[in-house]
């Protein structure tokens, strides 16, 4: 199962220490959005099946070794997170209208976009009833409070679509919302699950923000880059649903080809695959590519010095290794 869970072979030295609790954590997973409806357990199913890099499950369980570890009574929020996680992708296939996502049909395209929402909802609900039945007001009141801010982020992501002429800062806010607080709120909640001290909670917090910067500006790049038949979703996918990515913005900007990318960008109903391409190409002589994955490295630079505070156990080395693989990932 663990092989499943870990795509790359890089990651493997990640996973390493807690690879018994991310095995079982497939299991939980699975229990958790268990239900008689059939016709929506065997969509759930499917997806959960179909896997992924789990790493925002494993934040939590590394970020819990800073302080009192107990598998029990982390496991709960590990799964919380990543059921989260999961309400969120339902979402977004929605409103992208996303065929597949990992190898297999979405959610949507199983049983219909109108039952897919649905059943997001259903796997947002079981993650806040975990966490109820945790009984930890201070990580209940997080969560909430992150969801609110994850819906603004991806309000405002519509609201931007196809505007070319918003700002770094705006981009920054956006993602931040969007992507980096659920990195976040992983770190806080493993810390604080573990009664870890508020001084190692605000270090793990920083580095889950700093490290979900940096994840979220290499999808930009990977959406432009990434081998088709790896990542599962075709190249310029972004720049389809008009969503002003890092290196779009800058290639918008910056080198002589910018005019002629504004010139694209002020009839996109006339787009086809080949204007797609074109886009990409753009992007990529101006310099966006280049542009964006320094600014992913210095996000994941400032992540790194959020754990300097930290003592020398192998969680931390394992963090680490994560801030590295994020900028070196190939999908």
């Amino acid at each position: 199962m663990l092989e499943r869970v870990i795509v790359p072979m890089a990651l493997y030295e990640f996973y390493n220490q807690i690879s018994s609790e991310m095995a079982l954590l497939e299991e939980e997973l699975l229990t958790s959005v268990k239900t008689k409806e059939s016709f929506l357990w065997d969509a759930l199913e499917n997806t959960i099946k179909a896997g992924g890099k789990r790493i925002r499950p494993a934040l939590v369980y590394l970020s819990a070794r800073f302080g009192d570890y107990d598998y029990h009574k982390i496991t709960p929020l590990a799964v919380a997170v990543e059921l989260v996680h999961t309400a969120t992708l339902i979402h977004d296939d929605i409103v992208d209208d996303s065929p597949l996502r990992r190898g297999v049909p979405t959610v949507q395209a199983s049983i219909g976009k109108d039952a897919a929402v649905y059943a997001g909802d259903f796997v947002l609900a079981k993650a806040l009833k975990i966490l109820v039945d945790h009984g930890d007001l201070e990580i209940l009141k997080s969560v909430s409070g992150m969801l609110y801010k994850v819906c603004e982020g991806e309000a405002r992501q519509k609201k931007e679509a196809f505007n070319i002429n918003i700002s770094f800062i705006d981009y920054a806010r956006r993602i931040r919302k969007k992507t980096a607080l659920l990195f976040a709120m992983s770190c806080e909640l493993g810390a604080r699950g573990a009664k870890a001290s508020p001084a190692i909670i605000s270090a793990l917090k920083k580095y889950g923000m700093m490290l979900g910067m940096a994840f979220q500006v290499m999808d930009d790049i990977l959406d432009l880059t990434a081998d088709e038949n790896k990542s599962g979703k075709p190249l310029g996918n972004d720049i389809k649903e008009g969503i002003i990515t890092l290196p779009l913005l800058y290639a918008l900007n910056n080198g002589s080809t910018a005019r002629e990318l504004r010139k694209l960008f002020s009839d996109p109903a006339r787009w086809d695959l080949n204007t797609i391409q074109q886009i990409i190409e753009i992007v990529k002589e101006s310099g966006g590519i280049e542009y964006a994955r320094r600014i992913a490295e210095r996000y994941v630079a400032k992540s790194k010095e959020h754990l300097s505070v930290l003592s020398d156990i192998p969680a931390k080395s394992s963090l680490l290794i994560l801030a590295d693989y994020v900028v070196n990932r190939t999908r």
